[in-house]
This record gives C-alpha cells, sequence and structure tokens, in this order.
C-alpha cells in the first residue's frame, strides 16, 4: 500500500513540473511584444482625445503650476494622470536643478538628477500639442546636459 502510495505521489509531481514547463513556454511569446504592436501602441497613444481633465492640467503645466498637477494625478490611475504626472514631476526635476548648489566633489549628483527628467519624460506616452513645445525643450535641454557632463565625467 506504501508503494502504491509513494508511486502515485512521484507520477503526480511528474506530471505537475511537467504541465508547469508547458504553461511557462507558451507564456513566454505571449509576453514579447513585438515592434510593430509597440510602435502601433504607440502610434494610438499619440492620437488620443483630449478630455477636459487633460485640458486641465496642461493649462496647469502652462501656468508652471506642477505642484498641483503631480497631487491631482498621484494616484496614476488612469495613463493621462501617469502621464501628466511625470511630465510635471520632470519639470519640477528641471526647476530643483535650477535653483540647487551641487557639491563639486561629487560630479554624479548633477549627472543623476538630469538622468531623473530624462527618465520622467520617457516614461510619457502622449503629450497634448498645447504643451509639447514646452516638454521637447525640457526634454532637448536635458538631453544636451546630461551629454556634456557624461563627456566630462570621462
Amino acid at each position: 500500500m506504501k508503494k502504491v502510495l509513494s508511486l502515485i505521489l512521484v507520477l503526480l509531481l511528474a506530471l505537475t513540473a511537467c504541465g508547469t514547463q508547458e504553461k511557462e513556454d507558451t507564456a513566454t511569446p505571449k509576453e514579447n511584444k513585438s515592434d510593430e504592436s509597440t510602435n502601433a501602441a504607440k502610434d494610438n497613444e499619440s492620437t488620443r482625445e483630449l478630455t477636459a481633465e487633460d485640458e486641465k492640467y496642461a493649462e496647469l503645466i502652462t501656468a508652471k503650476d506642477y505642484e498641483t498637477v503631480v497631487r491631482e494625478t498621484g494616484s496614476l490611475k488612469s495613463e493621462s494622470q501617469k502621464d501628466f504626472y511625470f511630465i510635471a514631476s520632470a519639470f519640477i526635476k528641471n526647476n530643483e536643478i535650477q535653483t540647487k548648489t551641487y557639491d563639486p566633489n561629487d560630479p554624479n549628483a548633477i549627472l543623476t538628477d538630469h538622468k531623473v527628467i530624462k527618465n520622467y519624460l520617457n516614461r510619457v506616452k502622449f503629450v497634448p500639442d498645447n504643451i509639447k513645445d514646452q516638454v521637447d525643450e525640457l526634454r532637448t535641454a536635458a538631453e544636451e546636459k546630461l551629454a556634456e557632463l557624461e563627456k566630462e565625467a570621462e
């Protein structure tokens, strides 16, 4: 009787292990997105319709009231809120950089701050047309400064 139970237990474990491996193998292709599907998703995001909430946040960013945008979008409930949260956070970090005094013995501090701006802006999927110029200007300035700082660090 013990031998039968042991055999059943071993078979059950073997079948479970094989079944788990099969599930992992079939799940992998679904998780890997092709470049085409990623680009299609980005195209859809870049043409999304502005809601009243989007327009409100865009106006707040135009008025440079970034703290309000961060406070109201901090829950990150929707893609729109995430986008505006990251945009406003990038502008806040840029303002901090402008007013912050950096230790000359720590050149990585300013480099890290510019990387933070770049990372925030890279997470944004949609930028409304009325603030696109401001965001692009910030992105360009951060990338140029980052390249300059990285070159100096070498």
